[in-house]
């Protein structure tokens, strides 16, 4: 019980904070609820995806920065971003309650969230509690600031139909991007070849600025569509005198 509440609890505080700043127009909570569980599934294929790309890496490529790179973002970062991508596209976004921008970024964290846990349980079975506390603090947050690009493109695809499939190209790619970033320095740290040319300390460095860059671009995102919303539904609600 205490090692799924550790792997529980992040997701459940980054899914109440987002639902609470959807203010103006709240996503039915049984869509919330699908976008979990879809993203709990999602993991699975990319968990064999993983491992099925990793071992041909592992066999065909010296263990140096190539594959570090590859690594981080082919084998992890786009596997693991585009099944979460495929089941906001599938499930959310042809929905009629998805019916402003701010709905994208919901959506894209409620199953990016389901994939979060379900991965750290994976850990934390695997690996104990200690892992499962700095995931905390440091993994799941990165796959929420993962979601929130995604989801805010995703949200301005919905309503471009134009640059529908452009926009959802580009969330994509950023969350990708930054999910590569965030990765690769932390791969580069556990290549032994690798390691004897750069410090661990400047690798987490480089880790840690990634990361911290990517939240600040969320919280900027976040900002830009709420106001969007809210610019929309306060309109909607002014009475004309």
């Amino acid at each position: 019980m205490y090692v799924f509440a550790i792997a529980l609890a992040p997701a459940i505080l980054i899914m109440l904070f987002i639902y609470l700043k959807d203010r103006y127009n709240k996503e039915p909570l049984i869509h919330l609820a699908v976008c979990f569980f879809l993203g709990v599934i999602s993991a699975v294929p990319v968990i064999y995806i993983e491992r099925f790309t990793g071992n041909f890496l592992d066999t065909n490529f010296e263990k140096g920065l190539v594959h570090t790179l590859l690594k981080a973002f082919i084998v992890v970062a786009l596997a693991e971003e585009f099944g979460k991508y495929c089941m906001l596209r599938w499930y959310a976004y042809p929905k009629k309650a998805f019916d402003e921008p701010f709905d994208g970024i919901v959506y894209s964290i409620f199953v990016s969230m389901g994939f979060a846990v379900f991965e750290n349980l994976g850990y934390v079975y695997r690996f104990g509690s200690d892992v499962g506390i700095l995931r905390m603090f440091l993994t799941v947050p990165a796959h929420a600031s993962f979601a929130v690009l995604m989801g805010y493109y995703v949200g301005l695809a919905k309503f471009h139909p134009s640059k529908a499939v452009w926009l959802r190209t580009v969330g994509l790619f950023w969350a990708v991007v930054f999910h590569g970033a965030y990765d690769c320095f932390l791969f580069l740290g556990e290549n032994k070849v690798l390691a004897k040319y750069v410090s661990a300390g400047l690798l987490v460095l480089g880790a840690f600025v990634s990361y911290g860059y990517c939240i600040s671009l969320s919280f900027k995102a976040i900002r830009k569509h709420h106001n969007l919303s809210r610019n929309k539904f306060e309109k909607v609600k002014t009475p004309v005198v």
